[in-house]
């Protein structure tokens, strides 16, 4: 056949099939397919609640200095990181002004006794009223007071060292002027053991005791896991965060510890009823708000968000959002959407 005949008979062919569009029929949707998956229901068993923070460490005998009068600086003997020992004298104020309130306060002693001599000479004389010799004593102990309070200023116008240790911090330097009581020099006496201060939120603040058990981690000791146990719970909560602070007593006799470090605490706390345990597996994802599981209701997947408890490597205790009765998606989790259909190949 040649070229020319065949294309009119081409042209009709395609002609043909524009006109006749296919039937409704005859392209189908996709059928739906459910998603096989497997489920496990919820055991129960006892409950044990975590509770975590972070906090600085500290040796259990860690104190700040100060001088216990007013002035200004003269001299801070030690640096950071120097070793100390007890009696050692750390810091001393100018002693100009602590002397001359303590000569002006022994010259008001004097003139008081002076006072009280006179009185008692006119009172024997009964040139002047009883009371006259009254108010001259009264006179002369208010100035022995201020005499050893003066002294006082005197003998403690210096930080001297309570007990063996190490310089932690300066907070002051020479020439500054501090009140008293204010904090010059932080000092780590020789620990005998260490302690993590660790802000918990209030809920969890209230559940903690005295003795419950709890595990520290140190970003600076890779790998390494130290037992601790709650030794003091705040009796009020923080004004600044609402939190409530406990301190950890930390065994780490054997570990190069040093104050200052920062470490991640996990507190074991006693529930007040019973929990349901799932495999760790059936976890999409956790945070401090709870985590999520996927549940089978009805041939479909279901999101819940769930509360935890203890968190171990195979199982993890649920709290709240779950019942003993919920189908809880183990297998094939992690490619469901919610609400997806699906079909339980397996339950344990």
């Amino acid at each position: 056949m040649s070229v020319s005949r065949s294309l009119p008979i081409l042209a009709a062919l395609l002609l043909g099939a524009c006109c006749n569009p296919p039937s409704a029929g005859s392209e189908a949707s996709p059928p739906i397919t459910e998603k096989r998956v497997d489920v496990v229901l919820p055991s129960r068993g006892e409950a044990s609640v975590i509770a975590s923070g972070i906090g600085r460490l500290e040796a259990d005998n860690e104190a700040a200095l100060a001088f216990t009068t007013g002035g200004v600086i003269a001299s801070i003997d030690v640096d950071i990181g120097e070793r100390v020992r007890v009696g050692q004298v750390l810091a001393r104020l100018d002693s100009t002004v602590l002397d001359a309130a303590a000569r002006e306060a022994g010259e008001q002693v004097a003139q008081a006794k002076r006072d009280v001599n006179r009185a008692e000479g006119l009172v024997a004389r009964q040139l002047v009223a009883g009371q006259q010799l009254d108010n001259a004593k009264t006179g002369l102990e208010v100035a022995e007071a201020r005499l050893r309070a003066a002294r006082f200023g005197q003998r403690f116008g210096r930080v001297v060292a309570a007990t063996d240790g190490a310089v932690l911090a300066r907070l002051a330097e020479p020439g500054e002027v501090v009140a008293a009581g204010q904090p010059v020099l932080r000092i780590s006496g020789d620990a005998s053991g260490w302690v993590l201060p660790v802000t918990l939120a209030d809920r969890d603040g209230l559940r903690v005791k005295p003795g419950a058990s709890a595990e520290v981690r140190f970003d600076a000791l890779p790998g390494v896991v130290l037992p601790a146990v709650v030794k003091h719970v705040a009796g009020e909560a923080s004004a600044t965060s609402g939190g409530i602070v406990i301190e950890l007593a930390v065994a780490g006799q054997e570990v190069p510890l040093r104050s200052g470090l920062v470490g991640k605490a996990r507190i074991s706390m006693s529930s007040d009823g019973v929990g349901l345990r799932i495999p760790t597996s059936a976890l999409l994802d956790a945070g401090t708000d709870g985590a999520r599981v996927f549940v089978m209701e009805e041939d479909r997947a279901r999101l819940r968000t769930v509360r935890l408890g203890e968190v171990h490597a195979e199982s993890v205790t649920v709290l709240e959002g779950l019942s003993a009765d919920d189908a809880v998606v183990v297998g094939g989790a992690a490619f469901l959407a919610d609400g997806a259909p699906v079909v339980a190949e397996s339950q344990r």
